[in-house]
């Protein structure tokens, strides 16, 4: 059915008033609502199926209707509009500019399609016409002209923009069905924060690939596009926590978000949280979201316990089934509630604590009745419980538990990219606060042109909220050269200071006592746990600064990185501490790896992961640890606080003592099923292997306690990971370039790709189209590839026979000169993108990365290693490219 193209034009009236002289009213001009006759025959979730090709004509009579999601008025869609109805969402393709000004999100569109074309660009539908990009009669899907969407286009009814609504996706439950709908990221963080949205390449339209993350699940990234042109381009990415509302679209293999203006971007405070250990979700939030699937962490106050008898055929029906008051009998539930006197049933969560765990021993209030009243935070599944709102606990580990408001990250400012949200004001002096790329840290110096200046420079943090927290205290790491160091680097507090000069407000110092050596830029140091004082507790306007001081005749560098305030009291004086009280509340391994080197004897407890493996004396790489099998030295064991964590920059490694109980009964040489089993280890905090460390232990029984199942029982042959399991088909190694294992002597000439005749495979070809990759050493790293930064640059091996093989996976080492995250890294096989997973590496330390079992057996598989010069901004450096694979 064919109808009129309509525009719907609203006139407003206008009322034009002659003092004292004409008391007239005029009608409204006549306008028509714009109406289409017919009626959709197929819904976009069968149109879609029903045209599922590259580029296909469509020839039948096919309607569909729509709502308009979203449109160009911002600039960051490009001729493009999306529709959806309640089955899917659709790309419209249209050859025309500022498509807003006739077609309004809100808008109900009908689509007559016959003739049209329906494709894919990237795996994502879209619907327009056929498009020849070189003229040459090769066609592909592309744009529709604005003549033909006026005769195939056709709006119903005036806009209604209040019935859009973004479909909520979390970081499980992204579908194929979500792909073209208007969607919202909720507790999400940007990866870019800091940054301007996009800019232009020389003047040039570009658009930047901005990373969003789920603060639930890290790993799990989706692509925000950002084009040079949207009018909210140079506007500064937020730091924090918020929801992203947009277009969920695909590039092959990677998912992608469109932005359709600024604020689809919301980072305002959430009074809920967003179930973060740091963000946990209040008990209010938990009661109206029970059974929707979600988890996280939660906070309130212990109320109560369950009554004994109460159980699922038995279920919670009133306040008489829980104990709000002691005697406590039962000790396998408590009840958490949002103020510490509620005693209603109705507004209480009721948690689990599951049998042998730490959460059971340290929470119950049977045998700990003093915690009736107190704050805890729990992370768990927000679902019903004995017929009442609840909290599910998993293992019930100390990592699953936060009592008394105690190791929250109130504030987190690694300064890796940016200095804010802090501010740099200079006082007096030329020099100021900058943003130090090589060493990714703030940096403030007084030493310019070989010449000492006099300076006094602050930075600034932003506001930071202790109004819920009885105790606080600071961390960071820094170097500290050339100065003295206790009057010209100082830390200061503040409760009145707004802006401008600190001088017109009133701080308080914090006393450093910890500063590095003073004998090396690498020398990074710990500053120990600085108790913030006790007068700023309960306030909700405190800033920190750091102060820094020079003259013409001294003037010190001062570099800082990794700011946290965490609320629980510190350690005056960087101080030690005995660690004898906090067996019920031990460090998690994240803690204790920021809390090295301070003389600290601690509990601590995570998962056992790995060994360091002999010949070893540092790890500086990954090749030198072991997360599996066969494990080859007793003297030491890997924690995390995850037990499938592979990422060596994320363990602690503990010191088993030779003689004693620790080494015999939890070393994984002699007891492998001890791999993945819970670890509660006492010692002194300290490098160990050159990483984080815990050692000194007694190794006494009286010093650890081993639990849990593990990972894997070698003695089961049901178990597929058991090496001596005959069905169990083993991985072999199909290929590994290493780039000759070559020395610094060996390569001073620092040959390009193409010159190179090192390679460990000869039998194929080795390329870099842009010219720019070298092989190189460093006095610490052998041969590798190195990618300049800030080029777009290559590394292509193609010729790789992988035929045979199935469950082929591709690892290899990447490290950036700089701290920087793999999936930086672009990597396509057989020119389709392959999903890079999210793992931060350090510095010119290699991390061995693992990209999945999607790559495809082939005669001649190509693999290109893309580093963007967008997202490769300090140099990366590639090494080890290794497939493996289980024979057919």
């Amino acid at each position: 059915m064919r109808t009129l193209w309509i525009y719907s034009i609203l006139i407003l009236t206008m009322a034009f008033g002659l003092t004292a002289c004409l008391d007239e009213k005029f009608d409204a001009p006549p306008h028509e609502k714009p109406e289409y006759q017919g009626q959709a025959n197929i819904t976009i979730r069968d149109f879609k199926a029903k045209y599922n090709s590259e580029l296909v004509q469509i020839t039948e009579n096919d309607i569909i209707t729509g709502i308009v999601t979203a449109n160009d008025i911002s600039g960051n869609l490009y001729k493009q509009i999306f529709i959806e109805d309640e089955t899917g969402g659709l790309m419209l393709a249209i050859d025309r500019n500022n498509i807003y000004n006739d077609i309004r999100v809100g808008q109900r569109v009908f689509i007559e399609a016959k003739g049209l074309y329906m494709g894919k660009y990237g795996g994502m539908h879209q619907l327009g016409f056929r498009f020849s990009r070189n003229n040459d009669g090769v066609f592909s899907i592309g744009q529709m002209t604005w003549e033909t969407a006026r005769q195939k286009l056709f709006m119903h009814d005036y806009p209604k923009p209040d019935e859009v609504v973004p479909t909520a996706i979390g970081p499980g439950n992204i579908q194929e069905e979500h792909f073209g709908r208007l969607v919202i990221l909720d507790a999400v963080y940007f990866e870019n924060a800091g940054e301007p949205y996009s800019t232009s390449n020389e003047g040039s339209v570009q658009t930047l690939n901005r990373v969003i993350r789920f603060s639930s699940n890290p790993g799990v990234g989706i692509t925000a596009r950002m084009s040079s042109a949207a009018n909210f381009a140079s506007e500064i990415i937020p730091s924090g926590i918020g929801s992203v509302t947009g277009i969920l679209t695909k590039f092959n293999t990677t998912n992608q978000i469109l932005v359709r203006s600024l604020p689809d971007v919301n980072f305002e405070p959430n009074p809920d949280g967003w179930g973060m250990e740091n963000s946990p979700w209040t008990v209010s939030w938990a009661l109206e979201n029970q059974d929707k699937q979600r988890s996280g962490w939660v906070k309130g106050y212990i109320v109560g316990a369950v009554q004994p008898g109460i159980n699922e055929t038995n279920p919670i029906d009133s306040n008489s089934d829980l104990a709000f008051e002691a005697p406590f009998i039962m000790d396998n539930y408590i009840v958490i509630a949002q103020t510490a006197d509620e005693t209603n049933w109705e507004k209480c969560l009721v948690v689990n604590l599951p049998s042998g765990s730490v959460m059971r021993t340290s929470l119950n209030l049977k045998d700990n009745p003093t915690l009736l009243g107190v704050e805890v935070s729990i992370r768990g599944a927000v679902e019903k419980m004995l017929g009442a709102a609840g909290l599910r606990v998993a293992s019930g580990s100390a990592a699953d538990f936060k009592l008394g408001g105690v190791g929250e990250e109130i504030l987190s400012v690694a300064f890796s990219n940016t200095l804010l949200p802090f501010t740099g004001i200079s006082v007096s002096g030329n020099q100021q606060w900058v943003f130090d790329g090589t060493y990714v840290c703030a940096r403030m110096t007084g030493f310019f042109n070989s010449a000492n200046y006099a300076n006094e420079d602050w930075l600034i943090s932003p506001v930071i909220d202790l109004s819920s927290y009885n105790a606080a205290h600071i961390t960071f790491e820094q170097i500290n050269r050339y100065a003295n160091n206790t009057q010209d680097f100082t830390l200061w507090i503040s409760k009145n200071y707004t802006d401008g000069n600190p001088g017109n407000a009133e701080w308080t110092q914090i006393a450093i006592t910890t500063y590095s050596s003073g004998t090396s830029w690498n020398d990074w140091t710990n500053s120990g746990k600085l108790n913030i004082p006790a007068e700023y507790a309960g306030v909700n306007n405190v800033r920190i600064a750091f102060k820094y001081l020079s003259t013409d005749s001294r003037a010190g560098t001062w570099q800082v990185r990794n700011l946290k305030v965490i609320s629980g009291p510190g350690i005056d004086g960087g101080g030690t501490d005995p660690g004898d009280d906090n067996f019920n509340t031990p460090l998690t391994i994240a803690q204790a790896m920021t809390s090295q080197n301070q003389n600290l004897v601690t509990w601590v407890e995570g998962y056992i992961v790995g060994a360091v493996k002999e010949n070893v004396s540092t790890v500086t790489n990954a090749s030198q640890v072991s997360f599996s099998q066969p494990f080859t030295l007793a003297t030491n064991v890997l924690l995390a606080d995850s037990p499938t964590e592979t990422d060596f920059t994320k363990v602690l490694v503990v010191n088993l003592p030779a003689g004693k109980p620790l080494r015999s009964q939890v070393n994984l040489m002699d007891n492998p099923s001890n791999l993945g089993k819970q670890l509660k280890v006492k010692g002194n905090l300290r490098t160990y292997f050159g990483i984080p460390g815990l050692r000194d232990s007694e190794g006494e029984q009286a010093d650890f306690v081993l639990s849990g199942s593990g990972t894997t029982d070698p003695t089961d042959p049901t178990d597929p990971t058991d090496p001596t399991d005959p069905t169990d088909p083993e991985a072999v190694q199909i290929f590994l370039e290493t780039f000759g294992n070559g020395t610094h002597a060996t390569l001073e000439t620092r040959p390009k790709i193409a010159d190179f005749t090192g390679y460990d495979n000869q039998d194929v070809t080795y390329s870099d189209p842009s010219n720019q990759c070298t092989i190189r050493t460093t006095s610490t790293l052998n041969a590798h590839v190195w990618m300049p930064a800030n080029n777009d640059s290559y590394v292509i091996v193609e010729g790789i026979n992988t035929s045979g093989y199935t469950n082929i996976a591709l690892q290899f080492d990447f490290t950036g000169n700089g701290g920087t995250n793999a999936n930086n890294l672009t990597i396509k096989v057989n020119g389709n993108e392959v999903s890079v997973p999210s793992v931060t590496v350090a510095s010119n330390t290699f991390s061995t990365i693992t990209v999945g079992d999607n790559i495809p057996a082939s005669e001649s598989l190509k693999i290109e290693f893309i580093a963007p010069g967008s997202s490769n901004t300090v140099g990366f450096r590639l090494d080890n490219i290794k497939l493996t694979g289980t024979q057919e």
